[in-house]
């Protein structure tokens, strides 16, 4: 298939007010705009004129190099339909529009292959024409500011710009942050770390007050601005002062035997610390046992002389939580605390609507219960500390930092965090394992992270450079074996919403529209019609009509369908290492990297190592009937080795079904490479209902070798182990415009003997291969369609 159609350089233009600005395409600058960094690519591209006929873009993949594959939602973007592709070389005057035909259009989706001609890692301007008539223009590659952590902060401290696309070529060196307050010049500050998703620098020497945050990922030139955060410097942290004023707990009478009871000593000392506040307990090396409920003053710092050398150890049965009632500016340094199985099913620690609160070289020993519970808390640091327990309830909490932390699960623990509706949630650096491997009570179930929708939606999470060891079920004759994700999204808070009245940029209004008060709100998807795969936050809702955080990009209408959904969305899980077992091909356990699950969008997965899984990654989408479905996925760069399968991809648990309710959209698979797998490499899973269908998934130069089945279109793979593949009804979900781009499939050292490279036994779908091969494989080398 030939993709340009031709290219043209945009002849001279010799009036400034003839080339675009920033603004015509809505991104933000800083103002005053600052002098572009050294290093920053030029770009300077025309203004598109926008035709109200014109074909129009509704949401687009993000992130793509030349060569490599974008996929949109939008209105018109099928027949003659074909896209502009602005770029520019970095050090060019004038840039250049190639135009291009789709790979596959139809009235929901298009996909486009960037094609070779234009730079290398550029940010680059698509949008759809036809006769003529250009829809508006969407940037790919541009930076994408998504929150701070945390967004208030004291000169000197090191804080993270998270988001997408926010290293220059998506690498790990160069990244320009620019600081301003109100309508003043700023300054440029220099990084401390870069990745693609989190930025680290030191906060420089600012007046106490708002700032903006802004971040340039070094492309784009002045179009590539991303911004404004908003920062609040603080002329004292919240624990400022807490060292000035120590108080020794052996002064009230504490003997830390280890024999003696000195929970009034201790009390005695918590309370003249309140008093002074700030202030600090300092707890000498020894053991302190406790016979009740501790209460934790505000402002008041806990500090020991080691984690290994000061112990506090609850020394009676309470059936309550050992630790509670801090409320703000606490903190827990350099000790021990044991709930000593006496807590009953409470946490240790209970912290409800806590602010500011830090646990810094702790360790808790909570084995059997969680950690600590949480409920509408912001601003929890938690690092370099271990914590001993079942994991740890975080509920609608926003600001939680856990970093550097050992995680010892015991109790069969569902995860190290639950999040409940929360928002800015970071895990960097924590390394998970079992307690005790000897000990049927000291083993979790294999997950670090579980996101739920019961307090609605959530969005900006984080996690990197984290490591798991041995993270999954390990006997399912005593544990729920339908678990072991290991971060995982179960978004399944959603309802189709009816009644669609009259829409505008803004707002949508229905016949009737109730939401219930959630912590987290709900966003309003369009999983069907005019606009599919856009999501917007609600922010509120008046005679029933909802008014949207941000505009629509294109409008619905009453061919639209709605859900309102507890969604999750701007999740980045990069460079972690999940290890699982390796019984992971003898039983059917839920073990998985990462499941993205129902309503999730806008998430990244990249660069991680994945090793001993059930299923590597997944994506699932759920009932069509109640519009539960992930969009703007990207996959990329992963390592997925010595698994049961590699990529499992479909619709699954479905007990009913809608016609017209997409159930995937715009979903990337890019660059992974899978090794040593014993069952398939990409379970294309369809399920017998309606609806719940996938339209524009590409999987693009992937690589998988040494494994008996490649790509298995079929019915019901979760629980297939032969080989035996069964075909689903034909009304059963669907996979239209799939794109195959030059992905290796090689059977290698795989038993050969009923190996299979491709099959579909889903006579309705469609595909495109372009340069995909299969090879080694006793049948299906030809791929689709052969």
């Amino acid at each position: 298939m030939a993709i340009s159609i031709g290219s043209a350089l945009l002849p001279e233009i010799s009036k400034a007010d003839e080339r675009a600005q920033p603004a015509d395409f809505g991104f933000p600058v800083p103002i005053p705009e600052p002098e572009l960094p050294p290093g920053a690519d030029a770009f300077d591209p025309p203004v598109f004129p926008i035709s109200p006929s014109s074909p129009a873009i509704a949401e687009i993949s993000r992130t793509a190099d030349r060569d490599e594959i974008v996929t949109m939602t939008g209105i018109d973007l099928d027949g003659a339909t074909s896209f502009d592709v602005f770029s520019q070389d970095p050090s060019g005057k004038e840039g250049s529009v190639v135009q291009i035909r789709p790979l596959r259009a139809d009235d929901t989706t298009a996909t486009v292959l960037l094609p070779n001609e234009i730079p290398a890692w550029s940010m680059y301007l698509i949008r759809p024409v036809h006769d003529g008539n250009g829809g508006a223009a969407f940037a790919v590659n541009r930076t994408e500011a998504w929150w701070l952590g945390p967004d208030n902060a004291v000169p000197g401290a090191t804080i993270s710009l998270h988001g997408r696309n926010l290293a220059k070529s998506n690498g790990t060196s160069v990244s320009f942050i620019y600081i301003k307050s109100g309508d003043r010049e700023g300054r440029y500050v220099t990084p401390v770390s870069v990745n693609p998703f989190k930025v680290d620098f030191k906060v420089p020497d600012l007046s106490e007050g708002p700032h903006e945050v802004w971040v340039l990922n070094g492309h784009g030139g002045s179009f590539g601005w991303s911004g404004p955060l908003p920062l609040a410097i603080a002329g004292k942290s919240p624990w400022a002062g807490q060292d000035r004023q120590r108080l020794d707990v052996k002064n009230f009478g504490a003997k830390g035997d280890g024999a003696t009871d000195d929970t009034a000593a201790i009390e005695a000392a918590l309370t003249a610390a309140e008093t002074a506040a700030p202030a600090t307990v300092h707890f000498p090396a020894g053991t302190y046992l406790v016979n009740s409920v501790l209460k934790a003053p505000s402002n008041v710092r806990w500090l020991g002389d080691g984690m290994d050398a000061t112990e506090i150890r609850l020394d009676t049965s309470i059936d309550n939580s050992m630790i509670d009632n801090a409320d703000h500016s606490a903190q827990f340094e350099n000790l021990t605390l044991n709930a000593n199985g006496n807590t009953g099913t409470k946490p240790l620690l209970w912290i409800p609507s806590v602010s500011n609160l830090r646990l810094q070289s702790m360790r808790l020993r909570a084995w059997g219960v969680p950690a600590l519970e949480a409920h509408s808390a912001s601003g929890l640091y938690i690092e370099g500390s271990e914590l001993i327990e079942n994991g740890s309830f975080y509920g609608s909490s926003r600001q939680v930092f856990l970093t550097k932390n050992r995680f010892r699960m015991t109790g069969y623990g569902e995860s190290v965090a639950a999040l409940w509706g929360g928002s800015e949630f970071s895990m960097v650096g924590n390394d998970l394992a079992n307690a005790d491997e000897n000990r049927d009570d000291g083993h979790g179930i294999g997950r670090f992270f579980v996101a739920q929708g019961h307090h609605g939606s959530m969005r900006n999470m984080y996690w990197g450079d984290n490591v798991s060891h041995q993270a999954a079920p390990h006997d399912c004759s005593k544990v729920d074996c339908n678990k072991g994700e290991q971060i995982c999204f179960e978004m399944v808070g959603s309802d189709l919403q009816e009644g669609f009245k009259t829409a505008s940029a803004t707002t949508v209004t229905f016949s009737s529209l109730s939401i219930p008060e959630e912590a987290g709100g709900k966003d309003l998807v369009i999983v069907g019609g005019r606009g599919a795969g856009q999501h917007r936050r609600i922010a509120s809702v008046s005679e029933n009509t909802a008014s949207l955080d941000k505009a629509w990009n294109i409008i619905p209408d009453g061919s639209s369908r709605f859900a309102l959904a507890s969604a999750a969305s701007q999740v980045a899980i990069y460079n972690n290492t999940f290890q699982g077992r390796p019984s992971y091909f003898k039983h059917d356990s839920d073990s998985t990297a990462v499941l993205l699950y129902g309503n999730v969008y806008d998430a990244v997965v990249d660069h991680n190592n994945i090793s001993q899984m059930r299923h590597g990654m997944m994506t699932v989408a759920l009932s069509s009937a109640n519009g539960l479905s992930p969009y703007f996925l990207q996959y990329s760069n992963n390592n997925v080795t010595d698994s049961n399968s590699g990529l499992y991809v479909g619709t699954t648990f479905t007990d009913s079904g809608v016609e017209g309710v997409w159930g995937g959209l715009g979903n990337i698979y890019r660059k992974n490479d899978f090794s040593r797998l014993a069952h398939i490499g990409v379970e294309f899973e369809s399920w017998g209902y309606r609806g719940a269908d996938y339209n524009g998934t590409v999987f693009e130069q992937n690589r998988f070798t040494n494994l008996k089945f490649g790509f298995i279109d079929a019915f019901q793979l979760m629980w297939t182990y032969t080989g035996n593949f069964k075909a689903p009804p034909l009304y059963s979900s669907r996979k239209y415009n799939t794109i195959l781009y030059k992905n290796v499939f090689e059977r290698g050292s795989a038993l050969a003997p009923g190996s299979v490279g491709f099959k579909s036994l889903q006579p309705k779908n469609t595909w495109l291969n372009m340069g995909s091969t299969w090879s080694g494989f006793e049948s299906g080398n030809k791929g689709p369609g052969k």
